[in-house]
């Protein structure tokens, strides 16, 4: 079961089969951050797996601009997901030399205040929303 936060898109993994991938895009005043998580839980990711075809084919559907991107993938239980942090080497919008590193514990509290919509990514400070 994917993260209740992220939406369910259609995509081709790097065999060319369809496959869902969950996605959560939010568009800031400096930096995006876009949210990528497997269908279900597996044993290697998913996404690390596919990224490069992945990250092409999110290029072509959402607003993404490599320079403002930072892209972070949920892993593991929804209701306490692993974050991992992707960082891609980009040639004009084609992704290269991807690798990934997990979420420092101090970044933890940040992500998941981002990804359950309780920061404005639009405003300079990002301000806590009253739950």
């Amino acid at each position: 079961m994917p993260h209740p936060a992220v939406e369910p898109l259609s995509l081709t993994n790097r065999l060319g089969q369809p496959v869902t991938l969950g996605v959560k895009f939010l568009q800031g005043e400096k930096r995006d951050t876009l949210f990528v998580c497997a269908p279900k839980q597996q044993a290697s990711s998913f996404f690390g797996k596919n990224a490069e075809p992945f990250l092409v084919q999110l290029m072509e559907r959402l607003p993404l601009d490599p320079s403002r991107l930072a892209i972070i993938e949920l892993r593991g239980d929804p209701e306490d997901p692993e974050f991992w942090r992707w960082r891609a080497e980009w040639v004009g919008r084609s992704p290269m030399a991807l690798r990934s590193e997990p979420v420092g514990h101090s970044s933890r509290e940040g992500l998941y205040d981002l990804l359950a919509g309780r920061v404005d990514t639009r405003s300079r400070h990002q301000t806590r929303r009253r739950a």
